[in-house]
């Protein structure tokens, strides 16, 4: 008998190969689920590298109807045809954000720098005494550059990297609300809530990285 770990950590089981084998068939476990051997503690390997258990996949991949049964209460992940796990949607809408977010940033940040030059020419130079005022708008527009490279990198051919870090880029959208940007302060919740969604940290962990 198995024992299966979850995404999130939990360990379910013990349960026997039928009953794995229609959890792969029904999408509830794919060849990346780390199963390991009831009542022993040895590492958790990916099923499809068990040598027992390697003969559920194929099984499953020659099954075209998926049989629904019983499972681990946490979300299903959905499997290519060659038994990689679907990039969830949420990991698109991660690095659409970010893009957004680091271009709203970027002209709130120039403006506010470029209204601060203005206020200080309005008031004949009196204006610089407000200097840390500034401080406000450069956080924005450093905050605008990052998130814009981040948003780029989330996007391109390999992404994985940049999903490593992308907590950081979340949590500085959401300190801009100092400048008054409730977008990114939005924008930067849903992040981390996606970031910290099982689907998410699955993908990501079945691509070769880990959210930190």
């Amino acid at each position: 008998m198995y024992e299966y770990q979850a995404p999130d950590g939990e360990v379910y089981g013990p349960y026997e190969e039928e009953q794995l084998l229609e959890f792969v068939k029904g999408s509830r476990m794919n060849g990346n689920s780390l199963v390991r051997k009831h009542g022993e503690e040895e590492e958790w390997t990916p099923l499809s590298q068990v040598e027992d258990l390697s003969y559920i996949c194929r099984e499953a991949a020659a099954q075209e109807t998926p049989v629904l049964s019983a499972a681990p209460t946490h979300a299903a992940q959905f499997t290519t045809v060659d038994g990689e796990i679907e990039k969830p949607g949420k990991v698109t809408a991660i690095a659409v954000n970010t893009l957004v977010g680091g271009i709203l940033a970027l002209l709130l940040g120039i403006g506010g720098i470029f209204g601060y030059f203005l206020f200080v020419i309005g008031t004949i130079g009196i204006g610089i005494c407000f200097f840390p005022i500034i401080l406000f708008p450069i956080y924005s527009l450093v905050l605008g550059v990052m998130a814009l490279i981040k948003g780029i990198q989330l996007l391109g051919s390999d992404p994985i990297p940049a999903f490593e870090t992308a907590k950081t880029t979340s949590v500085m959208q959401i300190v801009n609300i100092i400048c008054g940007d409730g977008i990114n302060l939005t924008l930067g919740i849903l992040n981390l809530v996606f970031l910290n969604d099982p689907e998410v940290k699955e993908w990501v962990r079945s691509q070769g990285g880990t959210i930190r």
